[in-house]
């Protein structure tokens, strides 16, 4: 015990004029811990809010939820014997001021809203209750709704806005709605009005894209129990019933997918310092070869080497840990308030200890995982190194025979599956996990493999006749050059930002392209006949309307597949699960709808009037293993109509066209009750006019100004890229610092080169411009493999994971090498600015 005492002691004493050496490997690791910690704790808090606050989410202890027309009475009456009932009924509707429009998702609730938690509201004109605010006053109701409608219409509290054929006086602005994070995304902006106030506008309550929502607050709280024996009572009830769980569970599943793709970003921020810290300790390693040299002499075997340095690089992880922990506080401590703005889920400023500990182990494991190799270089050392010319020779890389020998391949694999360990403890999927370290080792496989064929096609090239040229390519193929640990180190983290910036470049351009082109500048909602004929005269008698399609639309359960009855939207896969979740959305239609291209079967004639045929989508067929000849029955308006399939559609989900997943045939279904939407698309530049026409012309229309929710997508959208974007930022800054390392290692080989050209006759300004020219090749081969790698991994996360186009973009790709190529050369000057200043004589002297 004394002598592990003793070694202890004088470990720590080197460090004490040694540890500015390792600013690098102390700053890589301590920006991995910061990235891996704070996303993980900011995700964690998000979860336990979630399951926290998962009743106030859903407004109360369970929601009954039906799609277009109102729930049974009967229901109504078992839902009132079990407590305290809310009912709201949502809508779409135009609200205008001001000569301004704005588009609402507008609610309708009563007295006993909200049943759990509050509306916060900013401002009030009058009373906090919000059914004091909402009731009429002078003929009028009132209305509260977000801040984004207010701004848009130019009002403010006390201010009146039409709705409909009615007015409404704004009784304040909405800070936080209990409930608004289980709405999910909403194309208009939340608004709140008693359901007194529908009629007097002219809005209907039911329709095709109204939705009613019945929440309760159980009396004995037994939330499973009440849920079970509605679904017994009403087995046959077109409604959902979700518990707080349910209701919850979409959330919770975007947060983990989201966030389990953040940490790996981030942990690719740890892989790339983890490269740090092996450089800084080889570069270390390779400065204290005549000190370990002199141990080794007086006696000290290669245990004692080994506990000496292993010993200093733990204290100074454990320092890079403490400090990564310290920004993980403060980011998560400021990141919650905000992103409990952009979610309406209360997150309290607190800190998640497991997250932080989880994290700066996962830090801890990978510097030591990292650091071995070159660890054990250090006790490879002999004494005879002090009987040469100087002690600046480079370090000879481990034999692969002593890389798998037991004593150095088990506490690699020890340390692998320890980090593999901890990454699952925060990712919590195993599947990820694993598919992301086979992609690390593979990426890290390819670079390694990229850098010999470099060297290999250097050494095959003819000998270039510029003395600078030939004297940068002799320093990269050098023994002891730091070539591939550049490109592997540069690589990973190049890589990885192009590979964001290629992916986040090809969605804009798919929006951009295939969207927004062709997209109209109006989409109108649940018209009846009158409507849609009165929308057509307008749209003829306005020049400034360029062309207008209208659609009908109805509502159907589907009961029957091949004859038996359609299965649950459980047992199905979830992209066509909606379709037999209650209502599902159909058209009918004589023509084949335009850009449609059919998959199997034929279109029927223009003018058929023979048994009910009906088209699917591709998407149907495949999942129901379905052909041309089954038959479907869906239950339209309690009426039951068996259709035979005539054929099969693909259905682009990207398109901007109208692609109903079901369309049957003119003849029995045009009796049917139906609504109609309709697309109209304005002249250039002419947008605003054709919508104040629409509003005033058509006050009771529902429309929706597609740009504007355009708009709130992109936005979204946005938000979404820049968190990723600042997340992998991480990874580029570790990728700068790590070149810097990897430069460092071979600092005293190059001032040993600047000694010899200058003795030979070179000037000052020679060796700095052979140098640079080293650098900038060198960061040009990174920028290429990065290359190569990005677009590899863009392609397949477009093609597999997005399903969107792919298409590289040269110019951009241009610029980001051109880039880091002056980073990588201004960075190697940086560093190894000391070996190109380096004068002949005070070099010989510590030689000598």
């Amino acid at each position: 015990m004394s002598r592990l005492a003793n070694w202890l002691r004088v470990a720590l004493i080197d460090l004490r004029g040694t540890a500015r050496r390792f600013t690098l490997l102390v700053a890589c690791l301590a920006l991995g811990v910061a990235a891996i910690g704070t996303v993980s704790a900011v995700r964690s808090s998000v979860e336990a809010a979630i399951a926290r606050d998962a009743r106030m989410i859903l407004g109360g202890d369970l929601e009954l939820r039906s799609q277009g027309r109102d729930i049974d009475p009967s229901i109504l009456t078992a839902l009132a014997e079990r407590g305290t009932v809310s009912r709201e009924t949502e809508i779409s509707a135009q609200a205008s001021a001001n000569g301004r429009s704005a588009f609402l998702s507008l609610r309708a609730v009563t007295d006993a809203y909200p049943l759990v938690g509050a509306v916060t509201l900013s401002d009030p004109a009058g009373p906090a209750d919000l059914a004091a605010l909402l009731a009429p006053d002078d003929g009028r109701f009132g209305i509260v709704l977000a801040q984004q409608a207010s701004l848009r219409l130019g009002i403010s509290v006390g201010d009146v806005l039409r709705i409909g054929n009615a007015d409404f006086i704004l009784r304040g602005i909405i800070d936080t709605l209990p409930d608004q994070a289980a709405a999910g995304f909403q194309v208009g902006a939340p608004a709140l009005v008693l359901r007194e106030a529908l009629a007097p506008a002219g809005l209907r309550e039911e329709g095709v894209l109204s939705q009613f929502r019945y929440k309760v607050l159980l009396a004995d709280g037994d939330i499973e129990a009440a849920r079970a024996a509605l679904e017994t009572q009403f087995p046959d009830a077109d409604v959902q019933i979700r518990s707080p769980e349910q209701a919850t569970a979409t959330i919770a599943r975007f947060i983990g997918v989201f966030g389990n793709f953040m940490l790996l970003v981030a942990l690719s921020s740890m892989v790339v310092g983890g490269l740090g810290a092996a450089n800084a300790v080889s570069a270390y390693i390779g400065e204290r070869q005549g000190a370990i040299a002199t141990m080794r002499s007086l006696g000290a075997k290669g245990p004692r080497i080994l506990f000496h340095f292993l010993v200093q690089i733990a204290l100074l992880s454990l320092l890079a840990v403490a400090i990564g922990l310290i920004v993980v506080a403060i980011a998560t401590l400021a990141l919650l308030p905000l992103l409990s703005g952009l979610i309406d889920i209360d997150l309290p400023a607190r800190l998640d200890a497991s997250s932080m500990l989880v994290s700066g182990a996962i830090g801890f494991v990978t510097a030591m995982l990292f650091s071995w190799v070159p660890l054990l270089q250090a006790r490879s050392i002999r004494p005879a190194l002090l009987f040469r010319s100087g002690t600046s020779a480079a370090l000879s890389g481990l034999p692969w025979r002593r890389v798998l020998a037991p004593a150095t391949a088990l506490p690699l694999l020890a340390g692998f599956a320890a980090l593999f360990g901890l990454t699952l403890l925060v990712a919590d999927d195993m599947r990820l996990v694993a598919i992301y370290f086979v992609s690390a080792i593979l990426a890290f496989g390819l670079l390694r493999a990229a850098a010999a064929t470099l060297r290999w096609a250097l050494t095959l090239m003819p000998t270039p006749s510029n003395r600078l040229l030939r004297q940068a390519i002799s320093a990269i193929l050098r023994p002891g050059a730091p070539t591939t640990t550049v490109l592997v180190s540069m690589g990973m983290g190049l890589s990885l930002l192009l590979l964001i910036v290629t992916t986040q470049s090809n969605i804009n351009r798919q929006i951009a392209t295939e969207v927004s082109a062709d997209i109209p500048d109006f989409v109108m909602l649940d018209m009846d006949r009158t409507q849609r004929d009165a929308l057509e005269a307008f749209a003829a008698a306005r020049p400034e309307v360029d062309s207008i399609a209208t659609i009908p639309m109805l509502r159907g359960t589907v009961t029957e597949v091949k004859g038996a009855p359609a299965p649950s939207s459980d047992a199905v896969p979830r992209d066509i699960a909606e379709v037999f979740r209650g209502d599902t959305t159909l058209t009918w239609s004589a023509a084949l709808p335009a850009n449609a291209v059919i998959d199997e079967g034929e279109w029927w004639p223009q003018d058929y009037s023979g048994q009910p045929l009906v088209s699917l989508s591709a998407d149907l067929r495949n999942a129901l293993d379905l052909t041309p000849g089954d038959t479907v029955t869906i239950s339209i308006s309690g009426r039951p109509l068996t259709m035979t399939i005539a054929n099969f559609r693909r259905v682009d989900p990207r398109s901007p066209d109208f692609n109903f997943r079901i369309i049957a045939s003119p003849g029995l279904i045009e009796s049917a009750p139906q609504t109609y939407f309709a697309t109209v698309k304005a002249s250039k530049d002419q947008a605003p006019r054709v919508e104040a026409g629409l509003i005033a012309a058509l006050p009771d229309l529902r429309f929706v100004p597609v740009g504007e929710a355009l708009a709130r997508v992109q936005t979204v959208f946005d938000a979404l890229t820049n968190a990723i974007a600042l997340v992998s930022g991480t990874a580029v800054i570790a990728g700068i610092l790590v070149l810097s390392g990897a430069l460092s290692v071979g600092r005293q080989q190059r001032e040993a080169d600047a000694v010899v050209m200058k003795v030979l006759g070179a000037r000052r300004s020679y060796v700095i411009s052979a140098f640079l020219i080293e650098y900038a090749l060198l960061g040009a081969i990174a920028a290429l493999i990065a290359g190569g790698l990005a677009l590899a991994g863009s392609w397949a996360a477009a093609t597999f994971l997005l399903d969107i186009g792919f298409s590289p973009a040269p110019l951009q790709l241009v610029l980001l090498a051109i880039a880091i190529v002056v980073v990588t050369t201004a960075t190697g000057a940086a560093t190894t600015w000391s070996a190109m200043s380096t004068r002949p004589a005070d070099r010989l002297r510590e030689e000598g």
